[in-house]
């Protein structure tokens, strides 16, 4: 996979509002995503760091870069579907290691979900969160 010998949008975001770690041994690696909206649910900013195996770390790669390129809404990526996630990627690649594929979507998805509850009207204020 392309995506896992040269990751795109690897590295850390300075100035994110969210860094959700993710993964594990379990997953086929752990990784930190990166998060800065617009306060409109657009993604302004987006990026990952970690290690993995090529599944984990090509798709978390492919999944950013479908985000950049589409332009997806924060909804837009929480509707995001695993399977054909999955799916799209190729079975035949992914064969059993169907956690370690999703391991960015979903650290994503939390991401996301985690900037929401921080940002929602009366909600305190919480630190950035990292490894």
């Amino acid at each position: 996979m392309e995506h896992a010998r040269s990751p795109r949008h690897e590295g850390v975001l300075e100035d994110a509002d969210v860094a959700m770690p993710g993964g594990g041994p379990e997953c086929g690696g752990s990784l930190v995503v990166y998060l800065k909206g617009d306060g409109n649910g657009r993604i302004e900013g987006l990026s990952f760091t970690g290690q993995g195996d090529t599944i984990s770390m090509g798709a978390v790669s492919l999944i950013m870069q479908k985000i950049h390129d589409e332009g997806l809404t924060m909804t837009e990526v929480l509707d995001l579907d695993y399977g054909a996630f999955v799916e799209g990627l190729g079975n035949d690649v992914v064969g059993s290691r169907t956690r370690n594929a999703t391991l960015g979507l979903s650290t994503l998805k939390s991401a996301i979900r985690k900037y929401q509850r921080d940002k929602r009207p009366g909600a305190r204020s919480r630190p950035v969160t990292s490894l």
